[in-house]
């Protein structure tokens, strides 16, 4: 039988924080492989490493963690201050740890390593629970070295992140913790089910990238894309580019898809080359892919949240809940705190739950595996 349980500490004091913690997912797990993930906020930094070994003592079984701008669980969102967030998960299936050094510029080698991790688990399906340094991670690179070795096998997770203090990101398992790396677990035999949840939605006409280089994108329906950008803004957004950038994001689609409701990645808007006519986007853009100007807005956000959230807890129930929620939401998003998490209250009740302001979130899209930004991933497990 699959038992959840999670658990929070806002204690500044890092053996105080293990503490609360360790207190209150020891025994409270079954007989069986127990497996925990927790995200620490910057203040706990020092004592990273104590928090995976004294998690480990608890319940017996691999750990692994990572650093958070904030950290997200039943009692709120914390997003300034020390937090401490965990989900504990024990039953009948098979657990796997990994923790990859040297991620930087290495990340097609490191997905392959993983996913050779991965194949070598017996128990299906198979899922890969990552965290990584996001100020080091590539992760087409990552996802497509997976795939090579381990052929569909679902990936989610997310970006390790901070508050700006530190200036790095920290990964935690097998006793280190350490940036440029990224750690995880491969989960064998347990049901894994995800949704994304996007800031912002398209506006407007879907448009096929005529000419791109890397991640920017020259031309759009053969026009200058920044042409086709302004005149595709909202008028309330046409007298300030600076604020047209700062509210707009890309909603890419894949070459060959059709339709307005296609799958689509939001990707960051980085700035615009009025001498060259290019868009400069948070990703590599290929020639066929379409495009559609992307708007945050704070209220369809919210009820895109709730609809989604509904969606997600629809029979059969998840026994425990992961959400990596991007730093560009919450608050920065909604203007106020505690928004997501009161609908995850509200909706999950005592389904066991953690989360953390990520820097990058993963999950399948449109049949394959995705890096998306400014979104928000849940993940949910199952009883077989």
């Amino acid at each position: 039988m699959l038992a959840a349980v999670s658990a929070v500490s806002f204690a500044p004091n890092p053996e105080q924080a293990a503490a609360e913690i360790t207190g209150a997912v020891r025994n409270s797990l079954a007989d069986a492989t127990s497996v925990a993930i927790f995200f620490a906020t910057a203040g706990h930094g020092p004592s990273y490493a104590r928090l995976e070994y004294a998690l480990r003592q608890a319940i017996g079984g691999p750990v692994v963690g990572c650093s958070a701008a904030g950290v997200i669980s039943r009692a709120g969102e914390r997003e300034h201050g020390p937090g401490v967030a965990v989900l504990a998960l024990s039953g009948d299936f098979a657990a796997e740890r990994f923790f990859l050094p040297a991620l930087r510029g290495r990340a097609q080698d490191v997905g392959h390593e993983i996913g050779r991790i991965a194949a070598a688990v017996d128990e299906t399906p198979r899922t890969v629970v990552l965290l990584a340094d996001s100020y080091n991670l590539a992760p087409d690179e990552l996802l497509a070295g997976i795939e090579s070795a381990a052929p569909g096998t679902v990936v989610v997770g997310a970006g390790a992140s901070e508050d700006g203090s530190v200036g790095e990101a920290t990964v935690v398992g097998r006793g280190a913790a350490s940036n440029n790396a990224v750690t995880g677990l491969v989960l064998g035999g347990l049901h894994v089910r995800s949704t994304v949840v996007q800031s912002a939605a398209p506006v407007g006409r879907w448009r096929r990238v005529t000419r791109a280089h890397a991640n920017r994108v020259l031309e759009l329906d053969g026009r200058p894309a920044v042409d086709v950008f302004l005149a595709s803004l909202p008028e309330i957004l046409r007298a300030d580019p600076l604020e047209a950038i700062r509210r707009t994001r890309a909603a890419i689609a894949d070459p060959g898809s059709i339709g307005d409701e296609a799958p689509h990645v939001i990707r960051k808007l980085l700035g615009a080359d009025s001498e060259s006519g290019a868009l400069v986007i948070g990703d590599e853009v290929l020639v066929g892919s379409r495009f559609a100007l992307a708007v945050c807005d704070a209220v369809e956000a919210r009820q895109r949240f709730a609809h989604q959230l509904d969606e997600f807890a629809r029979p059969p129930h998840p026994v425990g809940v992961l959400y990596f929620d991007s730093v560009e939401r919450g608050e920065a998003l909604y203007g106020i705190a505690d928004l997501d998490s009161a609908y995850l209250q509200r909706v999950l009740g005592d389904v066991g739950m953690a989360g953390f302001f990520s820097g990058v979130e993963i999950a399948p899209l449109g049949g394959r595996n995705r890096f998306h930004q400014a979104s928000g991933v849940l993940v949910g497990f199952y009883e077989r």
